[in-house]
């Protein structure tokens, strides 16, 4: 079965006076992101936006399946906040933002990666530099699949 990495990135980005943007604005190019969730989705010829779709039920609670009731553990187990307007759903190589009122806004360009750990923000671990793979729930290694 043919897979992708669906990567779930939390935007941080905040105006001069600390309020965060990505909520107000939605996603801009440049706004700083962190990867906090990654998993392994089965494309079975559906687009990126619903790949997001599925992703974006998964990371606020409402997961449309078992295994999705799983992932939204594994989220929820990390301690991180709902996806919001302004994050962004990689689907393999597609990003895409949460957009603003609904939908998804296609990213250009590439992503803004930071590792800030905040409320409801906390960075994946780095790969092991032994292994090459990472470390912590809700991170597979890119050859597997989630369960």
């Amino acid at each position: 079965m043919t897979t992708i990495t669906v990567t779930i990135w939390h935007n941080v980005a905040v105006d001069g006076q600390g309020r965060p943007t990505g909520m107000l604005d939605g996603y801009q190019p440049g706004d700083p992101v962190v990867r906090v969730f990654t998993y392994q989705a089965g494309p079975a010829g559906r687009l990126p936006d619903d790949i997001a779709e599925e992703a974006f039920a998964i990371c606020n609670g409402h997961p449309r399946d078992a295994r999705g009731t799983d992932l939204a553990r594994q989220y929820y187990q990390r301690r991180l906040r709902s996806l919001s307007v302004g994050d962004v759903v990689a689907a393999g190589e597609v990003a895409l933002a949460v957009g603003r009122p609904a939908g998804w806004d296609p990213v250009r360009g590439g992503l803004s990666e930071v590792r800030t750990d905040q409320h409801g923000t906390h960075p994946l671990p780095l790969p092991s530099p032994v292994s090459g793979d990472a470390a912590g729930p809700g991170e597979r290694p890119h050859e597997g699949t989630a369960p």
